[in-house]
């Protein structure tokens, strides 16, 4: 990543807090806006969509109450190369999730994404795909 300047360093580090923060409040608005308007997403065992209309069709409006908690949410990005206006990056989001039960899931997912540079130089998510979620300790 030395090669990369320090200003896309900077605004994909900053994608990645909002992407965070947004997840963990369950912000899905939010998470819209870190999606490139051509966004496609490649979920496992699914057919490609945008990714906006892939959010609103895995996380509807719902009960916030019945959610299960967030406890922990890391995105481990182990590898980042940008080419111009596009950047790919990939790497294992690692979470812990408190069900209202008290039942607790810690699981991973390997995930792929390239970036695309917007007018005003911020980030975006362009494509992105995943596997299933894991248990932990099987992708650690």
């Amino acid at each position: 990543m030395s090669d990369v300047d320090p200003n896309d360093l900077e605004a994909i580090a900053q994608l990645h807090r909002r992407d965070v923060a947004a997840t963990r409040a369950g912000d899905v608005e939010v998470l819209k806006s870190l999606m490139d308007a051509q966004c496609i997403v490649f979920p496992p065992e699914r057919d490609p969509a945008s990714g906006q209309t892939y959010l609103d069709q895995v996380w509807p409006p719902q009960d916030v109450e019945s959610q299960p908690d967030i406890v922990e949410l890391v995105q481990d990005w182990q590898e980042l190369r940008v080419f111009g206006d596009f950047a790919y990056e990939h790497g294992v989001v690692r979470y812990v999730l408190r069900e209202k039960d008290g039942y607790v899931i810690r699981e991973t997912q390997r995930l792929l994404r390239i970036l695309r540079r917007q007018a005003d130089g911020a980030w975006r998510v362009y494509r992105a795909m995943w596997h299933p979620p894991r248990p932990a300790q099987e992708d650690g």
